[in-house]
């Protein structure tokens, strides 16, 4: 493949997840949060049953969410200033205050990674919860305690509203490094290729 054309498919690749990390995490608000916020409100129309639900029966879905924003603001090398994960009143969820450190361009990657960060663990937690379910033998209970984290973790993979704010300053710096990994992935696949190609000609004379 031609320099040329690995740039472009790069940049596509590229495009491409920045669009799908926050699409995700729509998606599931979407189809999961109002769904469930939906049919809740058929039971308790003011609302409160649904807040109950979010915010203290998927507790767990809580501190994931929360400890994800502060694990990848650490990563990246932000100040965590600030967890919480419970509100007294019990109406909103928690949040974490960070503080970004370090030249701009690093600013932005704290401030993207941060935000995004429960799309990503989620996925990977969601993951891991089906790998157990599909190799692992497990009693009664422990396939519900799989599937009650499954829709704690479903419920609190969204993104809020200053999260997409907080991603989207640092798109320039996701567009570039995203574009580098696939570019690299592309590199190694023909080098790869080609090295197979050179051993299979030297067997073969």
């Amino acid at each position: 493949m031609e320099t040329s054309e690995m740039m472009k498919y790069s940049a596509l690749i590229s495009l491409a997840v920045i669009v799908a990390i926050p699409m995700t995490g729509f998606l599931i608000h979407l189809f999961v949060t109002r769904l469930l916020a939906n049919l809740l409100s058929l039971i308790n129309p003011s609302g409160k049953l649904f807040l109950f639900v979010a915010n203290t029966l998927t507790f767990p879905g809580v501190c994931y969410h929360e400890l994800s924003h502060a694990l990848f603001a650490l990563l990246t090398g932000a100040k965590v200033k600030k967890i919480v994960l419970y509100h007294k009143e019990g109406n909103h969820l928690g949040y974490v205050e960070m503080i970004p450190r370090g030249p701009l361009p690093l600013k932005w990657m704290q401030m993207s990674f941060s935000a995004c960060a429960p799309v990503i663990t989620g996925l990977i937690g969601e993951c891991v919860i089906l790998w157990v379910f599909a190799t692992l033998t497990l009693p009664t209970w422990g396939y519900i305690l799989c599937g009650f984290f499954f829709f704690c973790l479903l419920l609190h993979m969204e993104m809020s509203g200053a999260d997409i704010k907080g991603y989207l300053k640092g798109i320039p710096f996701l567009f570039l490094l995203f574009f580098l990994m696939a570019m690299a992935a592309f590199q190694y696949g023909t080098a790869s290729i080609v090295e197979s190609a050179s051993l299979s000609a030297s067997i073969s004379l």
